[in-house]
């Protein structure tokens, strides 16, 4: 499949069908970004350019007519399928198939359930396989020594809060309470369909204190450099960092490589160290693993319960945890300098002994020769 520009307006502007279900996902960013990208790449590499009439409705259809119109659609999608598990691996030709599929059944195309099936079970298998990798504490400090204000708060944010990077950039004024030690976080609606409460750290905190304070500047500052690009309106006025997802990720790109650290996954052309790395680095870190779960938004069999506490007393859990996933303000690990300063006394101590043994061999010599000379 040759790489090319993907013409999104085009196909947004002639037709409805595709438009009217893009739209139905507006208020899910990340669904709404892939299902865009995935379905224009398919009308557009295969050459479709009148998707209306491409799409229809099989209720209306008699017999005869339907069944030529599946057989078809049927061969494009299994020969789509090919060429897209052929050059993508991990979950993007899933992705596709999702879309697709909602598509299809959003504009009543039907009864072709047991063709997803078989596509499904012929592809190579929907798992990431990006070589992604979690950064170490020296790694970070190095990585946040390239911040500013903005970026260290937004990224400080999504460490500390363990939250997706689209949940941090939707982030509202009205989902955070500052009036805490480690602020509060509540966001309605997210990804898993429950509502999520989580908290952040007091040095996350000093560091949005700090952003806010310039906020209006680097609100500027993005307005006059996109002024003659920008296609979309964003809420400057309600949202805490407004921007979309894919400048977050490229302002946390931009600090990986000026801090060393970035690296692309040979086989899929993926940064290993994306955004989602600081989400892994709070659930790894995070001690208690069935809260860190609940305070990022996994839901599990067990932190369902965790749901009923009050926030007093999830207040009081996460400050248990603060140490955890504090990055700055810890204590410094002085193991290896405690090493090292042991090494060299036992080495002055050898030194020391052997220098005692040459002392003494120079007193024998010496008394020897004394005795000679009398």
């Amino acid at each position: 499949m040759v790489e090319r520009k993907y013409n999104y307006e085009f196909y947004l502007s002639k037709s409805k069908k595709l438009k009217k279900f893009i739209d139905s996902y507006e208020n899910k960013p990340s669904t709404h970004r892939a299902y865009k990208l995935h379905l224009t790449r398919y009308f557009q590499t295969q050459d479709i350019k009148d998707v209306d009439n491409y799409v229809k409705d099989t209720r209306i259809m008699d017999k005869k007519e339907k069944i030529q119109y599946l057989d078809k659609l049927q061969e494009d999608l299994e020969i789509y399928w090919k060429e897209l598990n052929q050059e993508y691996q991990g979950k993007t030709p899933y992705v596709w198939l999702s879309a697709m599929k909602m598509f299809l059944t959003y504009n009543k195309t039907f009864e072709l359930d047991d063709v997803f099936i078989k596509l499904q079970k012929n592809g190579h298998g929907n798992v990431t396989i990006t070589n992604t990798k979690t950064p170490t504490l020296k790694q970070l400090h190095k990585i946040f020594s390239y911040s500013d204000p903005e970026s260290k708060a937004i990224f400080m944010f999504q460490l500390t809060s363990g939250q997706r990077i689209e949940q941090v950039i939707q982030t509202t004024f009205n989902n955070i309470d500052m009036d805490h030690d480690c602020p509060r976080v509540y966001y309605p609606n997210s990804k898993t369909k429950k509502p999520i409460k989580t908290r952040i750290t007091p040095e996350a905190k000093k560091a949005l204190q700090e952003y806010l304070y310039q906020r209006d500047k680097f609100i500027e500052t993005r307005r006059l450099r996109g002024a003659n690009n920008r296609k979309k309106t964003i809420d400057t006025k309600n949202r805490v960092f407004p921007m979309t997802v894919g400048n977050a990720e490229v302002i946390w790109a931009t600090m990986c490589k000026n801090a060393g650290v970035y690296e692309l996954d040979p086989n899929t052309k993926r940064p290993c160290f994306g955004t989602h790395c600081l989400r892994r680095y709070f659930l790894s870190h995070f001690k208690d693993r069935e809260w860190g779960d609940y305070f990022s938004g996994h839901v599990t069999a067990r932190n369902r319960e965790y749901r009923q506490f009050s926030d007093e007393h999830l207040d009081q859990v996460y400050n248990d945890h603060v140490s955890d996933i504090t990055i700055f303000e810890k204590t410094p690990d002085l193991t290896d300098i405690n090493q090292e300063i042991q090494d060299l006394r036992n080495e002055n101590e050898k030194l020391e002994h052997r220098l005692n043994e040459f002392t003494e061999l120079m007193r024998e010599m010496l008394q020897k020769n004394d005795k000679k000379n009398k």
